[in-house]
């Protein structure tokens, strides 16, 4: 999970700038898919047939090749390259903007953060540094 997990900061980093991601990086991301492949299993559910896709391998594996293909389908969308970083000093995450003025990747967790510091800022006393 990490590997993949330091695969896909450095291939959405790359790639959301439209620069082209290392070729260890795709490797990586493609052999954790590799490692769990997705089926599609047919079952008769006493109406029709239903196809539910399921992977196979250790849970470890299944996981990580999960990870690498939702990363994949981030690469390989055009919204990729409005991917951005979260405004909160203390944040690391990514998000994919619904709203071109959004700056924070949660509006409950780190914008809420940075609206009661702002508001700390401008409210408090002159004398409260002493």
């Amino acid at each position: 999970m990490r590997e993949v997990r330091e695969h896909a900061a450095v291939a959405i980093d790359r790639v959301r700038r439209g620069l082209r991601p290392p070729g260890d990086t795709l490797s990586g991301l493609n052999r954790a898919q590799r490692a769990a492949p997705a089926v599609r299993a047919l079952a008769w559910d006493g109406v029709a047939v239903t196809a539910v896709p399921r992977r196979d391998g250790p849970p470890g594996a299944r996981l990580a090749a999960v990870l690498a293909e939702a990363v994949a389908e981030l690469l390989t969308d055009p919204a990729v390259t409005t991917v951005r970083e979260c405004a909160a000093d203390d944040c690391v995450m990514l998000f994919l903007p619904a709203h071109p003025r959004r700056r924070w990747c949660s509006a409950a967790r780190c914008g809420n953060r940075a609206r009661v510091a702002r508001h700390y800022r401008r409210h408090r006393a002159p004398d409260s540094a002493l």
